[in-house]
């Protein structure tokens, strides 16, 4: 079921919703170029007892832009999902009573984050797929993510979408990739907004995008990594590992930047895993 929700910044965000309409809540941030589509390989392998809600962030999917920011930021994107999840939970027979768990993938792993540290009380668990921080301060990764920004500006969403389709894999002579995982992950980015996408390569990077309080974050939190994920290596999971207040551990699977494509049993087992230790914790 899809429904809209339009938030203070003025964005019209598209959600979808899907399992047991009074079951316990999970909530799912997708990355740069994604939308509520990124997690549906996943869905059928998840105990049909969560009610679960995809959210496409501003500029993607079927999510507008904002009318009442210059531009795209974290914290705007942060602002955005708390007062989502304010209005979910208060739509609910539960509200007040029970903490979500929340999924995020690349981007989606800051908001998360962000979030979790803000509303600690608020959040029962994190799935972290492939985990990104902030790389404001990192010369290499500030160039790459700007220079992309203006590439999709000046040469429109089919140059992102072609970029993404190469960096977010390994090389062919490491793993051979099924070209359809290539060509889906294309075709996901195509539909976004050009603009949206230039602003949010530039959130990611932006001066103002800082980490959030580490210590703040006490739910359990499972990182899932991929082996040959270059964007974001094991080593960069495990970091966030160890900065995390909370129960957290680090899940390597046969993947780039896209698991959940790539190695969607492994995944699915994974979340599974923490999934049963919130269950058995509480």
């Amino acid at each position: 079921m899809s429904s809209f929700y339009t938030a203070e910044s003025g964005a019209k965000l598209h959600y979808k919703q899907t399992g047991a309409e009074s079951g316990p809540l999970i909530v799912c941030l997708h990355g740069l170029g994604g939308s509520t589509e990124t997690y549906t390989p996943l869905l059928p392998l998840l105990p049909s007892k969560y009610r679960i809600i995809l959210l496409d962030f501003p500029g993607f999917g079927q999510s507008s832009l904002p009318t009442t920011e210059k531009s795209l930021s974290i914290n705007g994107h942060v602002s955005d999902v708390d007062e989502f999840i304010a209005h979910v939970q208060g739509s609910s027979d539960d509200a007040g009573k029970t903490k979500i768990i929340l999924f995020g993938h690349s981007l989606g792993t800051a908001v998360a984050m962000h979030y979790a540290a803000k509303r600690p009380e608020n959040v029962a668990g994190l799935v972290l797929f492939t985990s990104i921080q902030s790389a404001a301060h990192i010369p290499a990764a500030r160039e790459r993510m700007l220079g992309l920004a203006a590439g999709t500006r000046k040469h429109g969403i089919a140059f992102a979408a072609e970029m993404a389709a190469k960096s977010n894999f390994p090389a062919d002579e490491l793993r051979p990739i099924n070209p359809n995982l290539r060509q889906a992950v294309a075709k996901a980015v195509a539909l976004s907004d050009s603009e949206g996408y230039a602003q949010t390569c530039e959130a990611v990077v932006g001066l103002d995008h800082k980490d959030p309080d580490y210590s703040r974050i006490t739910a359990p939190t499972m990182l899932v990594a991929g082996d040959l994920d270059t964007l974001s290596p094991i080593a960069k999971s495990q970091t966030l590992s160890e900065l995390i207040a909370g129960k957290s551990w680090v899940e390597v699977v046969k993947s780039g930047h896209q698991p959940i494509l790539e190695d969607t049993s492994a995944v699915a087992a994974a979340v599974n895993k923490l999934l049963q230790s919130i269950d058995s914790s509480g």
